[in-house]
């Protein structure tokens, strides 16, 4: 479904009786509660099933593998379940281009659920994660049985990036370093661009566009938008980095400006910002 007919879509909900409309949003409203709600209680609930696999010998990283893969069918489940209630339509494009392993994935952020639509797309998504997640009451077990990497390691965290990749995972990295300012062009940092050329050969670019969304920046996550909420993931073809590196004579920091440059005005393309 291309985005007039979402568009065509949405605005048909605006149409009708206003009680219906009021009894509409209240029903997604609920509806949201109710899909945090689950998530929240998924990540104790499930403690039982993930428990034994912090027992395994992670021997080339079969425990993390694991991990993925469980926190995979949670965040697929989720994301059903809020397409299910009526919160959530999403569409995917280029759904071909995130179902290779070893993928270096860079993402704008602009929704608190845009990780958890990703890892149950793309197989074996690792990310690269906040170090208070690890300490968080909800997203400590998830972030430490899948094995997320923490982002403020240093050569560290690229020598983590580098060991997953090369394992057959694919990472997601959102290089804003938060989540998107409502209307206003993207702004990548430099760093998590650097690292990611140093990382791998090849970058795939992922728009996420969101426009009706409580769960933005600034948003009330508790209370559904007055119209329901679209996801729209675009994803392009990966694309190699080595000639730009090349072209910079090995410099990353002067080839993750020129990179920088060519995502930013991808994302400003398809949002139709800036």
């Amino acid at each position: 479904m291309g985005r007039g007919a979402l568009v065509q879509r949405q605005a048909s909900l605006d149409l009708g009786n206003p009680g219906l409309r009021l009894a509409n949003r209240a029903w997604r409203t609920a509806a949201t509660l109710a899909c945090f709600g689950v998530f929240m209680a998924g990540s104790f609930l499930t403690m039982p099933f993930a428990a034994p696999l912090f027992l395994i010998p992670d021997r080339r990283g079969r425990r993390k593998r694991a991990g993925k893969a469980l926190t995979r069918i949670f965040f697929r489940f989720f994301t059903w379940l809020m397409r299910a209630l009526g919160v959530l339509d999403l569409e995917i494009l280029g759904l071909e281009h995130l179902q290779e392993k070893d993928l270096l994935i860079l993402a704008n952020h602009p929704t608190l659920i845009d990780f958890v639509v990703l890892a149950g797309i793309v197989p074996r998504a690792d990310c690269l994660v906040k170090s208070s997640l690890l300490s968080h009451w909800a997203m400590r077990w998830p972030v430490s049985l899948a094995g997320y990497i923490p982002n403020d390691r240093g050569e560290k965290t690229l020598g983590l990036c580098k060991s997953s990749l090369e394992s057959g995972n694919s990472i997601v990295i959102f290089p804003e370093g938060t989540r998107s300012t409502p209307g206003k062009a993207l702004r990548l940092k430099s760093g998590a661009v650097q690292l990611a050329l140093r990382c791998a050969p090849t970058m795939t670019q992922v728009v996420i566009d969101c426009r009706e969304s409580n769960l933005e920046r600034g948003g009330r996550w508790y209370l559904a938008p007055v119209r329901k909420m679209l996801m729209r993931v675009h994803a392009f073809p990966a694309y190699e980095t080595a000639p730009v590196i090349e072209r910079h004579g090995g410099q990353t920091r002067l080839a993750a400006r020129e990179l920088i440059d060519l995502l930013e005005r991808r994302f400003d393309e398809v949002l139709e910002r800036g």
